[in-house]
């Protein structure tokens, strides 16, 4: 009978935050694997080799939607994020090659010389709302810091698990 006895060992992670990190890597991989893989078996039969832009367009898609799906759904960055992607891919479906950018416009306002802090740190909030996907929409501070701190950790998970695709792709 002894060899038939299992052992049962509780199994928790020290750190809180390394469950969510490892549910974000294994939907990020799910996701950005498979639609990799595809993107270069596309490419492989395709007779004309597509130029060098449309396949850096096409994977930083991929990579975004990988965000996007792998990061808190009650995000409010996630939601404009997931909408920006979704009316880029309808408008790259209606004109082929496109070659327009959807990037935030980079103008900013030149600060008074009052000599007022709040000036200050109106000015760095609305530099802040236009780093975040969907920050110039959201109304409160505390919001804007709260999604940007969500949107930078998951931008910190994404960057750890390029880097081992990256790893593991060079081998």
């Amino acid at each position: 009978m002894e060899g038939l006895a299992v052992k049962r060992r509780r199994v928790s992670c020290v750190e809180p935050n390394r469950i969510e990190e490892v549910a974000f890597a294994r939907k990020y991989v799910s996701y950005l694997v498979p639609a990799l893989k595809k993107m270069k078996e596309k490419n492989n039969k395709k007779e004309h080799e597509e130029s060098r832009d449309s396949i850096k367009k096409e994977v930083k898609y991929e990579v975004d939607m990988a965000l996007v799906l792998s990061a808190d759904q009650a995000s409010a960055w996630t939601n404009a994020l997931k909408l920006k992607l979704s009316l880029h891919n309808n408008n790259n479906q209606l004109l082929l090659s496109s070659s327009s950018s959807s990037s935030p416009s980079t103008t900013t306002a030149a600060a008074s010389d009052d000599g007022g802090g709040d000036e200050e740190e109106e000015e760095a909030m609305k530099r802040l709302r236009r780093l975040v996907p969907g920050g110039e929409e959201m109304c409160s501070d505390q919001e804007m810091v709260a999604e940007f701190k969500s949107y930078v950790r998951c931008l910190q998970m994404q960057v750890n698990i390029l880097h081992c695709l990256a790893q593991l792709n060079s081998f």
